[in-house]
């Protein structure tokens, strides 16, 4: 068929034309030396992230700047408070040191210069007592919506003022009031060194009568005690006494068992 027939020069022409556009006009401007043209949108980013960093570098050595003054001055006080807590505590363990020192002379003579034991023993209730002084008597009441009732606690008091006032020795009912003495209720009754007593309560107080007497008249307790006795049944009467017996305390509550005197007191 004349009319398909392609003839040679058809053919040289057709592959001259691929071969000249097979490359992609880019290729030719890249090798021409062409430079590819920068992205624009780039540059002001990186100035800004730059600019940002600067900024930073800048306001941490101007802040660091400013704090060194505060901070050495913090250092110099935290320094003077050291070395001054030093000096007290030098001085506080030399305080010890003599005290000790003071304590071993002390206790080193201590056998040599014993003070009288009769006064011990009458201080300590382990013997019997005589002498001048007051003797309270309260007879409570089971009226007045119990304001003339008397508790163990009442007693407590009461001899605890006694002995602030200048007492040298006490008894309740009888019973020698010592170092190991204990006052509370048990069951229905007030029990004085474990022994039940009832009432009326007698207190008794060896002592300079004058003084003892009317310290505790004038004290806040002896008041209160004599208002009571004004506005209930309860009867309360505290008189001078020239001469009274107290014998002492039962040998079992005056006994010190487990204190022992030590030798090192360190």
């Amino acid at each position: 068929m004349s009319g398909d027939h392609t003839s040679p020069d058809d053919a040289d022409g057709l592959l001259e034309q691929i071969a000249d556009s097979a490359l992609d006009d880019d290729y030719y401007v890249v090798r021409a030396g062409e430079p590819e043209p920068a992205r624009s949108f780039n540059t002001p980013l990186a100035a800004a992230v730059l600019g940002l960093f600067a900024l930073m570098v800048t306001v941490t050595a101007v802040q660091t700047a400013t704090n060194r003054p505060a901070t050495e001055r913090e250092q110099r006080a935290l320094a003077q408070d050291v070395a001054l807590r030093r000096s007290i505590t030098t001085d506080r363990r030399d305080t010890v040191d003599s005290l000790r020192a003071a304590v071993r002379d002390l206790s080193a003579t201590a056998g040599r210069d014993v003070p009288d034991s009769d006064a011990l023993r009458a201080t300590t209730a382990a013997v019997a007592v005589r002498g001048p002084g007051v003797r309270i008597t309260i007879a409570p009441s089971a009226s007045d919506g119990g304001r003339g009732e008397v508790s163990d606690s009442d007693l407590q008091v009461l001899v605890n003022a006694l002995w602030f006032v200048g007492a040298e020795a006490i008894s309740v009912n009888d019973q020698r009031v010592g170092t190991l003495t204990s006052i509370r209720t048990a069951g229905e009754a007030i029990t004085v060194n474990y022994a039940s007593i009832s009432p009326p309560y007698t207190i008794r107080a060896i002592g300079d009568v004058g003084p003892l007497r009317d310290r505790f008249v004038a004290s806040r307790l002896g008041r209160d005690w004599q208002a009571r006795a004004d506005s209930t049944d309860l009867e309360f009467d505290i008189i001078a006494v020239t001469d009274q017996r107290l014998r002492a305390i039962d040998e079992e509550r005056s006994q010190i068992i487990h204190a022992e005197t030590a030798e090192d007191v360190s």
